[in-house]
């Protein structure tokens, strides 16, 4: 495939990934894309694989000198290759040493940020996708993301949103409540101590089932997320002078669906109680984030990125331990 000309190389200007070596460009693609902390990471990583893979006796482009000649397309295979092989890993892994699907998704992700800056198309044919969601999340899979959510609820200044969402994903794992059920909760329904949380069970079909409370045991890790939720929220509460009682309160200013005299949308200050809509949103977003960091753990299984997929997930974790802990249903089966 010939290789074609960037915008700027159009306008008769050389192109700056030209002459740059991949270590400068990355520099330069963090700065003016403004990427998060954790895509920075993620780009630098590559940046360093492809200046070592150079030096590599298997890498048949070691002409390949600025950072545009390393994103083409003959360079970039050679790349994919040894990294897909687990040949550019700077420490030694027991066991099997390939790349896993998350490193290598990555990887073709930072090579298309690279090359856009550059306008240069970087096509990853063969971009591992997504595993497919198992119906249930897993013991261990549970275990770790307690442990995830019980350290990123510990770090100081984590931004509001975060630790708000750490927190209902910690709750919605040991209630397996309803979207709806999570949004009525108030202050009044945690035990002092957070060791417990009462929850009014309201199911669909009202006509035949009525509302059940119920109080559920949390974990630590929920305990622990929770404390530092409750901290963040007593600052956003606190213009409000103590009016918001719900447990989940909105982070940033929303609008409230109304206009002012002037025809101006009337905004919603930071402490006001969250609606079941951004709630599900903010669970995507958390999910999404957890998903990402705990990618190739040992044992990972990705949790489901739809708030009802969760909920029953761990409804039916619940029903099967119920089961296992009743040898009467088990002698009946």
């Amino acid at each position: 495939m010939p290789k074609q000309p960037s915008p700027a190389e159009k306008a008769g200007k050389p192109n700056p990934a030209s002459t740059a070596s991949i270590e400068a460009w990355t520099e330069r693609v963090i700065t003016e894309r403004e990427v998060s902390k954790s895509r920075a990471r993620q780009l630098r990583w590559v940046a360093g694989e492809l200046a070592l893979v150079r030096n590599h006796e298997e890498f048949p482009f070691r002409e390949a000198s600025g950072a545009a000649d390393l994103l083409e397309p003959g360079p970039i295979t050679a790349y994919l290759d040894l990294a897909a092989r687990g040949e550019l890993r700077r420490r030694a892994k027991a066991g099997d040493a390939r790349a896993t699907s998350a490193s290598m998704r990555i990887r073709a992700d930072c090579l298309k940020i690279l090359g856009e800056h550059a306008g240069i198309l970087v096509a990853v044919a063969d971009r591992p996708g997504l595993p497919e969601l198992r119906e249930t999340v897993d013991g261990p899979s549970r275990s770790q993301l307690r442990d995830y959510l019980a350290k990123r609820a510990e770090h100081v200044g984590a931004p509001a949103a975060r630790v708000r969402l750490f927190a209902l994903i910690g709750v919605e794992l040991d209630t397996g409540a309803r979207v709806g059920e999570l949004a009525a909760l108030t202050l009044e329904d945690l035990a002092d101590d957070l060791s417990t949380l009462r929850i009014i069970r309201r199911p669909q079909a009202r006509t035949v089932s009525e509302a059940v409370h119920d109080t559920v045991k949390l974990s630590d890790g929920t305990r622990a997320a929770l404390k530092a939720w409750l901290e963040v929220r007593e600052t956003l509460v606190q213009p409000l002078h103590g009016t918001a009682k719900a447990l989940w309160v909105s982070v940033m200013p929303n609008h409230a669906g109304r206009l002012n005299v002037e025809g101006e949308a009337i905004r919603r200050p930071p402490g006001m109680p969250l609606m079941p809509r951004g709630m599900q949103r903010a669970y995507t977003r958390a999910v999404v984030e957890a998903n990402m960091a705990l990618a190739g753990s040992p044992g990972w299984i990705p949790l489901p990125v739809r708030f009802e997929q969760l909920r029953r997930a761990v409804t039916e974790r619940q029903q099967h331990d119920d089961h296992d802990e009743n040898p009467e249903d088990q002698e009946q089966g």
